[in-house]
């Protein structure tokens, strides 16, 4: 016989579960977490790992095309400092950017550049306001991060809409599509992982044989809130 206040623990959450999922799958919802989410993150330290790949997909005539990879790991202290060690991007091995000033370790030590391409991680807020802009935020399911239970919000985006969030003048092809999706913490509210997934045709007069580049950019942060510190290279 199974004793009643052991029953009802169990019921609770079974009870519990639908009722919050029901509640979570509107638009408004999902939209209302993302905008809560990427206020608390404005104002928050957290550690990060970065995984980016570029898919080259191209004809077998040419060796069906390659795959390229930057893994990054360091720490992000809001509004404006952002530190990463990197390996597979070039010869960059170590990134500080301070406001609008950067120090790049090629090999030879820190030195201060004026500019160098590293996708979204340009700048320090850069990979938080990607997500930020046009498109309709739905709610994806529940995950996991690192061992948090997660909310996830999905947006497709069109050419137009990766066009807004490129803030540059570099033209998006017409035929590019992305998808940015977003997993909240679903108790503290906090961004554990978001990913950018962006396929794009290649072109079909470079000669390479590739047909099409897909780029997934995938951050996770953690130890959010804690005393953490970027400073001037000396």
């Amino acid at each position: 016989m199974v004793k009643r206040p052991f029953l009802a623990a169990l019921l609770v959450p079974l009870v519990a579960i639908p009722l919050l999922t029901a509640g979570a799958q509107t638009r408004a919802d999902a939209a209302g977490r993302l905008s809560d989410a990427l206020g608390r993150m404005d104002n928050t330290t957290a550690r990060l790992e970065m995984n980016a790949v570029a898919q080259l997909k191209g004809t077998s005539a040419f060796g069906g095309g390659f795959d390229q990879r930057v893994h990054a790991v360091g720490e992000l202290v809001p509004p404006d400092r952002l530190h990463l060690v990197l390996d597979g991007a070039g010869r960059v091995q170590e990134l500080v950017i301070i406001g609008q000033q950067m120090w790049v370790d090629a090999g030879d030590g820190l030195r201060q550049m004026s500019k160098v391409s590293l996708g979204p991680l340009g700048q320090p807020a850069a990979p938080l306001q990607f997500v930020r802009g046009p498109g309709v935020a739905e709610f994806a399911g529940f995950g996991l991060a690192r061992g948090m239970v997660t909310y996830r919000v999905r947006i497709r985006l069109d050419s137009s809409e990766l066009q807004a969030r490129m803030r540059s003048d570099q033209p998006v092809d017409p035929d590019s599509r992305g998808v940015v999706e977003v997993e909240i913490g679903l108790f503290d509210g906090l961004i554990r992982r978001q990913t950018l997934e962006v396929v794009e045709p290649a072109d079909p007069f470079s000669g390479t044989g590739l047909d099409a580049v897909r780029t997934t950019y995938t951050i996770e942060y953690w130890d959010h809130g804690r005393r953490l510190e970027v400073r001037e290279p000396k």
